[in-house]
């Protein structure tokens, strides 16, 4: 793509844009976004027993945390700063769930960590609320994220079964959107048409079905493309 700036002189500069065509991150970041769901809601709803915690911190912290974080970066440089963000936040949150498991003593509390949760579902609601302008299914996702974190952080402080039992009930109900949102993503990516429904609109929507000048339209502005970020 070419463009032209004009400099307080009047001269016009031909500056050239190279975008280069990249996979999408997301399906990859749902997919283990759901089963990293999956494994916190088998700790709280006592499936997985407390001694084999320390095995669901491995499978965090090699699993889990690693693809999140490649996923984050990948979306970065597919300039999507809302999936790049949220991705990368919950890529460092399941690195230090796994640390904190393999540390702490099965089952036990800790007030440091309802600090941490709380501070992070504030965080994760954040990413939530601008993810309602385009991106419905992932704005759920995020703000049930949020949800059982905060339930996480009461547990830590209170030691209520309830709020620990909710919580892992909200992370497998994540789980099954997480996986149904991989799929639909795949779908969309491979047919370039949406054939499961994600409730797109705004940007997001125009992003898959409007023309290459549409989403290339305020490129200039861009993180990465203007001189400041």
């Amino acid at each position: 793509m070419h463009a032209t700036k004009e400099d307080g002189a009047g001269t016009g500069d031909a500056v050239r844009i190279v975008l280069r065509p990249l996979g999408s991150a997301l399906p990859l970041g749902f997919l283990v976004f759901g089963t990293g769901m999956a494994v916190l809601g088998g700790i709280q709803l006592h499936l997985i027993p407390l001694p084999m915690t320390h095995q669901a911190a491995v499978l965090l912290l090699t699993f889990v945390a690693p693809l999140e974080f490649v996923a984050s970066l990948l979306a970065f440089v597919s300039r999507d700063g809302l999936a790049g963000t949220g991705l990368g936040l919950f890529a460092g949150s399941w690195a230090t769930i796994g640390v904190q498991y393999l540390l702490a003593q099965p089952g036990a509390r800790s007030p440091v960590q309802a600090i941490y949760f709380f501070t992070f579902a504030v965080a994760v609601v954040l990413l939530g609320v601008v993810a309602l302008k385009g991106q419905l299914l992932l704005a759920v996702i995020l703000l049930s994220a949020a949800v059982r974190t905060a339930l996480s952080a009461l547990y830590e402080l209170l030691g209520i079964g309830a709020l620990q039992t909710t919580s892992g009930i909200i992370s497998l109900a994540i789980t099954a959107l997480a996986l149904y949102g991989g799929l639909a993503l795949l779908l969309e990516d491979t047919t370039h048409g949406t054939v499961l429904p994600l409730a797109r609109r705004g940007q997001s929507r125009t992003a898959l079905e409007g023309s290459l000048g549409d989403q290339l339209g305020d490129l200039q502005q861009e993180a990465g493309i203007r001189r400041n970020l």
